[in-house]
C-alpha cells in the first residue's frame, strides 16, 4: 500500500521494468565490510523483503522487513548481518527514531492502519496509535516530535515527545508524500498529484505558501540541506528542483538519472538522490548546480538514511539488499532521522483542540490511542504468518489536482 510512484495518464514509464516490484519471503546473508569510498560501495543482502530504514542515535541502523508477519531487523555499527529482529504488527513500512532511540514503525492491522511505539533497546511494539487507513511516512524532530505525513488525508500530524495523540493537524495539498524540515523549522511537504511543495513556518498551524515544483513533474522526496536550501526530486521529468532558502519559486534544476524518487541531504551538505529505473544513486555536491557523479547500486534503489558514521545507506528494495557508501564524517548531526526523512525542528505547538491535561490535541486524525502489540501477540504474529508473495506497488486510479485521474502505482 505504499512506495507511491505517480505518473499522468499516458506517461511512458514502464510498469515492468522496475515500477512493479515483488518478493517472496526470504532470508539474505551479509557478504560485506564497510566501504572505503562513495566511489566504492558495498552491498549487504537484506533480510526478507527491506523498505523502510532508519538509523538510531547510537549508529543503529533498522530496516522494516515487508511482510505479513511483521518485522523491523536491527543492524550494529560495523555489522553485516542484524543481531535483533523486533516484532512488530504486519507490513512495516515507514521508519523514523527519537533522539532517546525511541523507533516508530508505521504497520496495519488488516484495513486498520497504525504506528507502532517500540522502546529503547526492547525488541516488540509496546504501544499503537491507530490511524486512519491510508498511506503514512513518518519523520522525527531533533526534540523527539513524531511528524505523520498522512498522504489519503492531505495533512501532517504532529505528535509531542511521550504523546500518543496528534498536537496538531497540518493541511497539504493533493497526496502529499514526505516533509522535510529546515533548521528554522520551516517545514516543506511535496504534494505529488499538485507538483507543488507546500511550506508551513516554525510551529505554524497552516501553511504560508506553496511553491510550484511542475504540474506533471511528479515531485516525491524531498530534503533540507544544512544551509536551508531544499531539494525535491521529481520523477517524472527526471531533475531536482533546487528551492533556496527563503525564495518562493524554483532557483534551478538539476538534471540526474530516471525516476528519481528520494533524496537525502546529508551533514555536510552532500546530495543523493535515488534514481529508481537506473539503479543509481546521483551525488551532488553542496551548491553544485550539476551531479558530480552517479554511483551504481542495486535493483530499484530507494530509500536513504545518513549514519552517525557518515555512511550513506540505501535500500534497494527489488534487489532486496542495502548499499552502503562512504559519505564522509557526519559534520555534527547528520539532519536524517528516519526512513530518508529529513529531521523535523523543534516544534512550536499550535493547533486546533486542548486536552484535558492542557496539551493540545487536533481533532480527527489519530483515534484513541490504545496498549497494542505485547510479548503474546507478536508471537502469534509470526506463529500466523505464511510464505506468500507481496507485491509492493500495486496499481489504482486517483483523482489529481485539476480533477483527471492519473495512475497511482503504491
Amino acid at each position: 500500500m505504499h512506495l507511491p510512484l505517480r505518473r499522468a495518464a499516458g506517461a511512458a514509464l514502464s510498469a515492468g521494468t522496475a515500477l512493479l516490484a515483488s518478493a517472496s519471503l526470504m532470508l539474505g546473508s551479509a557478504v560485506v565490510a564497510a566501504p572505503a569510498s562513495a566511489a566504492d560501495p558495498k552491498v549487504i543482502g537484506a533480510v526478507g523483503q527491506p523498505l523502510g530504514i532508519a538509523s538510531g542515535p547510537d549508529g543503529t541502523l533498522y530496516v522494516s522487513d515487508y511482510n505479513w508477519a511483521g518485522s523491523v531487523n536491527a543492524y550494529r555499527p560495523g555489522e553485516t548481518v542484524p543481531s535483533r529482529t523486533i516484532t512488530t504488527g504486519h507490513f512495516p513500512t515507514s521508519l523514523a527514531v527519537t533522539p532517546d532511540g525511541t523507533l516508530y514503525v508505521a504497520q496495519s492491522d488488516g484495513a486498520q492502519s497504525e504506528i507502532g511505539v517500540v522502546a529503547p533497546g526492547t525488541d516488540e511494539v509496546s504501544l499503537v496509535m491507530k490511524v486512519p487507513a491510508g498511506t503514512r511516512w513518518l519523520a522525527v524532530g531533533p526534540e523527539g516530535s513524531l511528524y505523520v505525513v498522512n498522504s489519503d488525508q492531505n495533512s501532517v500530524s504532529v505528535v509531542k515527545p511521550g504523546d500518543a495523540w496528534v498536537q496538531r493537524i497540518i493541511q497539504a495539498g493533493p497526496y502529499p508524500v514526505k516533509v522535510a524540515l529546515a533548521r528554522d523549522g520551516t517545514a516543506y511537504a511535496t504534494n505529488q498529484l499538485a507538483g507543488t511543495v507546500t511550506v508551513v513556518p516554525a510551529g505554524a498551524p497552516w501553511p504560508s505558501h506553496t511553491i510550484d515544483v511542475g504540474t506533471r513533474a511528479e515531485p516525491h522526496g524531498i530534503a533540507a540541506a544544512p544551509d536551508g536550501t531544499v531539494y525535491v526530486a521529481n520523477i517524472l521529468t527526471n531533475d531536482v528542483a533546487v528551492i533556496e532558502p527563503g525564495r518562493t519559486t524554483v532557483e534551478r534544476r538539476i538534471p540526474v538519472g530516471t525516476a528519481p524518487q528520494e533524496v537525502l541531504a546529508a551533514a555536510d551538505g552532500t546530495v543523493y538522490v535515488t534514481n529508481s529505473l537506473d539503479d543509481t544513486v546521483s551525488v551532488i555536491p553542496a551548491g553544485a548546480a550539476t551531479a558530480a557523479h552517479t554511483i551504481a547500486t542495486g535493483d530499484d534503489p530507494a530509500r536513504m538514511v545518513q549514519r552517525s558514521d557518515g555512511s550513506v545507506v540505501v535500500v534497494n528494495r527489488k534487489g532486496r539488499s542495502l548499499t552502503v557508501l562512504d559519505g564522509g564524517p557526519a559534520t555534527g548531526a547528520a539532519p536524517t532521522t528516519g526512513g530518508g526523512e529529513p529531521a523535523a525542528a523543534a516544534d512550536g505547538g499550535a493547533s486546533d483542540g486542548a486536552g484535558s491535561d492542557g496539551a493540545v490535541i487536533a481533532q480527527g486524525s489519530f483515534d484513541v490511542a490504545v496498549p497494542a502489540v505485547a510479548a503474546g501477540a507478536g508471537a502469534l504474529f509470526l506463529g500466523g504468518a505464511v510464505l506468500l508473495v507481496v507485491v509492493l506497488r500495486r496499481r489504482r486510479k486517483v483523482s489529481g489536482a485539476d480533477g483527471a485521474e492519473v495512475w497511482a502505482l503504491d
